[in-house]
């Protein structure tokens, strides 16, 4: 468990860096702007990302999803700006700090992108039989515990229950998909709880300390996609 906490601390660490860093190349740029050409739409514009900076680290504080609208919408602006200062005003020097702070961007984004942080969530599908999820079973407490498995991605999961669980809290998860059954174990990193009356939604490390444990997730994988795929055809046989 010290070898997933402090991985974990570490790449908080890292986001909180890369968001810090991010804010310091936009407001750099505009400034630089402002100096190239003084213009009051220059100023407006660094008061606005001066304000932003603090809505914007709440999203990623509170985990809320309208980081992601957030962040797709400054990375179109940051193109934008990549653009307009490279062909069309030829100010490289300006280019380069919005190309940077793009780069942040992307990084921030692929870091977060992690079911730890932001588990894939099938709002769009009110029929929880064609849902993105995995039925299983989850050992906690030497209790067992009716589940689903909401996400899986880079080595990490997505575990919805109504049971409390604790933070830094090892559990086993079992999935069963036809005469297949795989166990993994894995620890809690994150918790959240959308709306009364739906599970708790963990964000889960699984924990790969053996050949065998890698082997089983490859396999916990494909189980994962051939579930999906069958409640897809499943779906669209009933329309």
């Amino acid at each position: 468990m010290d070898i997933i906490e402090h991985n974990f601390k570490s790449e908080t660490k890292t986001i909180r860096f890369l968001l810090k860093a991010f804010f310091f190349f936009i407001h750099l740029a505009i400034m630089t702007e402002i100096v190239a050409g003084p213009k009051f739409r220059f100023v407006i514009r660094l008061l606005f990302f001066l304000y932003l900076s603090t809505p914007y680290y709440k999203t990623i504080k509170h985990r809320y999803y309208t980081y992601w609208s957030f962040s797709f919408f400054l990375f179109i602006y940051i193109l934008f700006k990549i653009n307009e200062q490279f062909f069309a005003l030829h100010q490289s020097h300006i280019g380069a700090l919005y190309l940077i702070s793009c780069l942040i961007l992307i990084t921030k984004m692929y870091i977060l992108s992690s079911p730890i942080y932001y588990p894939r969530v099938s709002w769009w599908e009110y029929d929880f039989r064609y849902r993105d999820d995995l039925k299983i079973t989850v050992k906690a407490n030497e209790l067992n515990y009716d589940a689903r498995l909401t996400d899986l991605r880079r080595y990490a999961g997505c575990v919805a229950l109504f049971e409390e669980l604790k933070l830094g809290q090892e559990i086993s998860i079992n999935a069963k998909v036809d005469d297949v059954t795989v166990i993994l174990r894995g620890h809690v990193m994150s918790k959240r709880k959308d709306m009364i009356g739906r599970p708790l939604i963990y964000g889960l490390q699984l924990k790969f300390d053996s050949r065998g444990n890698k082997k089983r997730y490859i396999q916990l994988v494909k189980l994962w996609k051939k579930e999906k795929n069958n409640k897809r055809k499943l779906k669209f046989a009933q329309l």
